[in-house]
Order: C-alpha cells, then sequence, then structure tokens
C-alpha cells in the first residue's frame, strides 16, 4: 500500500432505487463495502468511508475497522459533494493523491485503481473513469486541492459531483473494452442478482 495515497468511499446514500443500504449488501458471504476494502486497502494507505448523519452502524470485519476511518456528513440529503466536504477533516496531510469512489461496485479491482493512478501524471489534475460517454467523477483520482474546492461550491449552491472538474486538467480514462464488470456499478436488485449469480459463478 502507498501512504501518498488516501481514498474515499461515499456510502451514505439514501438508496432508493435498491430499496436496502447498498454497503451492506452480501456477495460471496462480505458486503459490498468489505470487498471494496480490501481491493482498495492493496494499493492506498489511508481509507476514510463517509455516512450520513444517524445511518445504521456498519457490520464490517474487525480487521478492517482498524485500518479506515467513518466519517459523517454533518447535513443529510445534500449528495456526494457534501461526503466529500466533510471527509477533508479525515484525509491525512501527507496524501498526495486522492481516490473517491461508490459503495456500489461490488467487481473493483486493483488494476482499474492502478490504472487510475498511474494516468495523474503531472499534467493532470484529475483522473475520471470514462466510459458509455459518460465522465464518472465518483470512480476517479484527484489531486487534493481539487476536493478542497468542494466546500466553496456548496455554498454556492452546487450540488453536483461533476462541478468539481470545473477549471482543473481532466484526463477521462476509457476501458479497453465495452463497459468491463470492474468499473459497473449496481444501483437496483436486479443489478444485484446478476452481481449475485456472477459472483457464485466465479467464486464456487
Amino acid at each position: 500500500m502507498d501512504h501518498q495515497i488516501a481514498t474515499l468511499i461515499l456510502a451514505g446514500g439514501r438508496s432508493s432505487r435498491m430499496g436496502q443500504d447498498k454497503a451492506e449488501l452480501k456477495l460471496g458471504g462480505r458486503s459490498v463495502l468489505e470487498n471494496i476494502l480490501e481491493t482498495v486497502l492493496r494499493v492506498s494507505g489511508h481509507v476514510v468511508v463517509m455516512r450520513a448523519p444517524n445511518q445504521q452502524t456498519l457490520s464490517i470485519s474487525s480487521h478492517l475497522v482498524k485500518k479506515m476511518k467513518i466519517g459523517f456528513d454533518q447535513i443529510e440529503g445534500e449528495g456526494p459533494l457534501q461526503g466529500i466536504a466533510d471527509s477533508l477533516i479525515h484525509i491525512p496531510e501527507e496524501a498526495e493523491r486522492i481516490f473517491v469512489l461508490t459503495c456500489d461496485l461490488p467487481f473493483l479491482s486493483t488494476h482499474w485503481l492502478q490504472a487510475l493512478n498511474d494516468s495523474l501524471t503531472e499534467e493532470w489534475d484529475v483522473v475520471c473513469t470514462h466510459a458509455e460517454n459518460i465522465t464518472n467523477a465518483l470512480l476517479a483520482i484527484y489531486r487534493p486541492q481539487v476536493l478542497k474546492k468542494a466546500p466553496e461550491l456548496l455554498l454556492e449552491g452546487k450540488r453536483r459531483p461533476l462541478e468539481l472538474l470545473r477549471g482543473w486538467r481532466i484526463k477521462k480514462l476509457c476501458p479497453e473494452h465495452d463497459l468491463p464488470l470492474e468499473i459497473k456499478d449496481m444501483n437496483t436488485p436486479s443489478e444485484y442478482e446478476k452481481a449475485q449469480l456472477h459472483f457464485k459463478e466465479n467464486h464456487d
């Protein structure tokens, strides 16, 4: 792991389409969040998980709890930009680059995280995943100064994560093939069922 790389996992959403907390959904005997934590801890020395105020306590293995911090949004229901802004106090000063991820990436791989990290060369401030003509600001790696703009954007009434990208040098990293599983999120019960089936077929 690299202690100059931090990771922020946003796990405070309402999961309205899923109907239950996506971070706690089980795949292969572990929660989706635990799978993500195991993956990011291979490349990142600091991990912060942000939750909504009064959200239920996460069920996380003790060996993972020791390697992460849990923070809470100051205001509920304001979206991911609020989580990013409120996470800043938990990010260590030594972090020179920060992954920003959601908690609904059941097949996230170190391969894709490393590809994002390798692409953040001197000429770029942010590297975002880009697939199917969509730029994903929540599967990306940032220089700290970019994320530090989040509180200012909130004060201006801006809530969309893509607002973070305005004015910075952005690289869009595209997968080599059509939407691989490692960058696909999971938002609905049917997508969860497909993820369960895939996980079972590949881990039995």
